[in-house]
């Protein structure tokens, strides 16, 4: 259920920002997209680049 939350955190970052891609990986060897705290780091870094009608 933390996963899910955190992806629907991403998701909405993603569509708020001028980001069309982006690519995202890890130091540890262990996928970020299965890990909540990654993926809310990556919503995050997301919504520092604002929609340009921001």
């Amino acid at each position: 259920m933390e996963l899910e939350a955190a992806w629907a955190e991403l998701t909405a970052a993603a569509e708020a920002s001028e980001v069309t891609n982006f690519h995202a990986c890890t130091r540890n060897g262990r996928p970020w997209n299965a890990d909540p705290a990654a993926v809310r780091a990556a919503a995050a870094t997301l919504r520092e680049f604002p929609a340009a009608d921001a």
